[in-house]
């Protein structure tokens, strides 16, 4: 795993954390520890609470083994986060958040946090994707 000391993003950087619950504040950090000079103030808080929500999912529906990997690029005005993990991933779906009574406000929040998410599947994993506006819209 990489350094958690904040430094500028330049190019595309990629950590692996253990498929268990710690791992969603040490993602956090992580990324927040690269953003640092792109993302401030509530934009940050924002970010974290995204991450915390897609790893989050990575961990209790990843698969139980293996790793989630996080990537992180730096676009002129946005981020593009991916996240992924060893699950058999889901089909999000409008309305989930309605019928969910024990959850399922995570997506939502990530819906109205980023400027775009999406969910893919290759290699037998599940690879979550968002992109993330340094400053509000």
């Amino acid at each position: 795993m990489s350094s958690t000391t904040a430094q500028s993003l330049t190019g595309r950087e990629t950590a692996w954390f253990p498929v268990e619950p710690g791992s969603v504040a040490a993602a956090r950090t992580w990324l927040l520890g690269r953003s640092s000079e792109l993302v401030a103030g509530q934009r940050s808080e924002d970010l974290a609470l995204v991450l915390s929500e897609i790893v989050t999912n990575a961990v209790r529906h990843g698969g139980g083994a293996g790793q989630v990997e996080i990537s992180v690029t730096p676009k002129p005005e946005f981020l593009c986060v991916q996240v992924t993990d060893d699950g058999p991933g889901f089909a999000p779906r409008p309305g989930a958040m309605a019928s969910e009574p024990s959850g399922g406000f995570g997506l939502f929040l990530v819906e109205r946090l980023t400027r775009r998410w999406g969910l893919t599947r290759e290699a037998q994993r599940t690879r979550v994707w968002f992109e993330f506006d340094y400053t509000p819209a």
